[in-house]
């Protein structure tokens, strides 16, 4: 049991912390579960693109999240109305806003990672992407009927959760909504990835690495569960009003997918993709998945 530390969805001040690799070590919160990483590395971070194939990228990637935007907007679009202006923070290539814009919506984007940026410009055009942070300055207040996170929270030190919280409620105007998207440990990948690492740690470590970005620039801090994630939004002000788990590794895309950052190779990818098939059938009728999305309301705007 380790302490010294506060869990950012409960307050919690108790942790069960387990080291799995070197330098590499998780603190589960006793109370709601989240899983907060600890990262010592050896040499500088790695660019979020920097290893990326991008032919495969796109094809993987690329594909799932636009599959992904179509479901999240099916979700988001009865509690909005036609037209509503849409914020997504950390929209990469753009994929969602595209998505989004199809659908009718009034989209921008901010995006730190320079690459990402320039792509999503070239898609969607100069005046729609902003290169830089959510601040107040990118997103003034009540500017926003939807702010979408879809994979950025968990990349945010725990230590700044509430004050991102509070800029992402300023930013909504009355009624709007947070969509949120994070990797969650209910999923089987996340689980049979951390059975391996201590049964089998030469192959475990790769994937445990690969789930929480370790050698990257920007790594996963945090892994929620819908029960952590639903207490965050409670403690920041917010209430759920809705909810989706999402495939993350289709199996149409799982080549492409885990040898995208070549850390993986094509070889033992297609010894791997029987088994990413097996467990997507059974996320199907476990109705969960690796992939939360969730729609928050403030409660007092």
């Amino acid at each position: 049991m380790s302490v010294g530390r506060t869990c950012p969805a409960c307050g919690g001040r108790a942790f069960q912390e387990r080291r799995l690799l070197r330098g590499f070590a998780t603190n589960t919160c006793v109370e709601c579960g989240l899983v907060q990483s600890t990262i010592d590395r050896d040499g500088d971070p790695v660019p979020e693109f920097a290893l990326v194939d991008e032919k495969a990228y796109l094809r993987s990637l690329g594909a799932v999240r636009r599959r992904q935007a179509g479901k999240i907007l099916s979700l988001l679009r009865p509690h909005v109305s036609a037209g509503a202006a849409l914020l997504d923070v950390g929209c990469s290539f753009g994929f969602f806003l595209l998505e989004a814009r199809e659908a009718g919506f009034d989209v921008r984007g901010i995006e730190p990672d320079p690459m990402a940026f320039e792509r999503a410009r070239a898609s969607l055009g100069d005046a729609v992407v902003h290169h830089g942070l959510f601040s107040e300055d990118t997103a003034p207040p009540d500017s926003a009927d939807v702010i979408c996170t879809l994979d950025v929270i968990e990349h945010i030190p725990p230590q700044e959760h509430e004050q991102f919280a509070r800029l992402v409620a300023s930013s909504l105007r009355p009624e709007g909504i947070w969509v949120i998207k994070v990797p969650t440990t209910e999923g089987l990948y996340y689980k049979l990835s951390d059975r391996l690492v201590r049964t089998w740690p030469a192959l475990g470590s790769s994937f445990v690495r690969r789930l929480w970005q370790t050698r990257y620039e920007f790594p996963h801090l945090v892994y929620f569960t819908r029960r952590s994630l639903t207490r965050w939004l409670a403690r920041y002000g917010f209430e759920v009003i809705g909810h989706r788990y999402l495939e993350e590794v289709p199996s149409g895309t799982v080549l492409d997918r885990l040898t995208t950052d070549h850390d993986i190779s094509r070889p033992l990818a297609y010894l791997l993709a029987p088994v990413v098939v097996g467990v997507n059938l059974v996320e199907a009728i476990r109705r969960r998945s690796d992939s939360l999305v969730v729609l928050a309301r403030p409660r007092h705007k």
